[in-house]
């Protein structure tokens, strides 16, 4: 366990800091019996200085010795996650992993193995210790904000650009419920730059879906209201999945908009 073997070097590592500090305190004493001209103290400090420092300089090699952690392989086997996930549930956090792949609704991870590091978002986070990267966790979640009016937008002006293809005619200004629109097609053009579908991933994108959902007041500028479309299916390759705050799945699959009555 990650978090325990960290705990028993910090132990050692504390017992190094006192032996160091012990050192440092002679050194600095053997300088004000320098300026003092003290000799019996300078021969004193000078013996029992280099001593201190030894000590300290086996502490820390013993430290060194102790402590061992291949995250590499930790994250390939899943035990850093088994890890992670527990001391998050501790905080209220739960993690899901579906697919390779860990949410901690609405933020993404991804393990980092190469550089020991985890990924949150687009943040890398290189603090591990599982207590503490869950606490990370619990106060990131509790800092997203989110505007649904402006997802909408952007959902808007892709969906614009689809929906005549499907319901030939189709404008903005006509009335009733438009063509239902597959979220992965409103996602490509989204992401038509390879920079901007590395920077908003399907996962995140299906993050914003869910919270949309959560408000289906939210209109366009325009006064358009939306429709998301959930599947009740389980297999399907223009289906988009999302496990929420409590790790429960959402499905969905299209979207529609429609001028709001009135």
């Amino acid at each position: 366990m990650l978090a325990q073997q960290l705990s028993d070097l910090d132990r050692q590592l504390s017992e190094a800091e006192r032996l160091a500090k012990a050192a440092l305190k002679s050194v600095h004493d053997l300088r004000r019996a320098a300026a003092q001209g003290q000799l019996a103290a300078i021969d004193r400090q000078f013996e029992q200085a280099p001593r201190q420092l030894d000590q300290a300089r086996t502490a820390l090699a013993e430290a060194r010795a102790g402590f061992s952690y291949d995250a590499a392989a930790e994250m390939a086997s899943g035990a850093y996650t088994a890890e992670l996930r527990e001391a998050a549930a501790a905080q209220g956090v739960v993690i899901v992993e579906r697919d390779g792949r860990l949410t901690a609704f609405p933020l993404l991870l991804r393990l980092e193995p190469r550089t020991a590091a985890v990924r949150i978002g687009s943040r890398m986070e290189r603090r591990l210790n599982p207590p503490l990267l869950a606490e990370v966790l619990r106060k990131a979640q509790a800092s997203q904000g989110f505007r649904p009016a402006a997802v909408l937008d952007r959902l808007f002006a892709a969906y614009a650009r689809l929906a005549p293809a499907l319901q030939p005619g189709w404008r903005d200004t006509t009335p009733g419920p438009g063509p239902i629109v597959p979220l992965l097609d409103l996602h490509a053009v989204l992401t038509l730059l390879p920079e901007a579908e590395a920077a908003y991933p399907r996962e995140a994108f299906a993050c914003d879906l869910l919270r949309l959902n959560r408000a289906p007041d939210t209109l366009t500028r325009g006064g358009h209201r939306f429709v998301l479309s959930a599947s009740t299916a389980t297999k399907g390759r223009n289906l988009l999945r999302v496990y929420d705050e409590r790790g429960e799945e959402s499905v969905f699959a299209g979207i529609s908009f429609a001028p709001a009555p009135g």
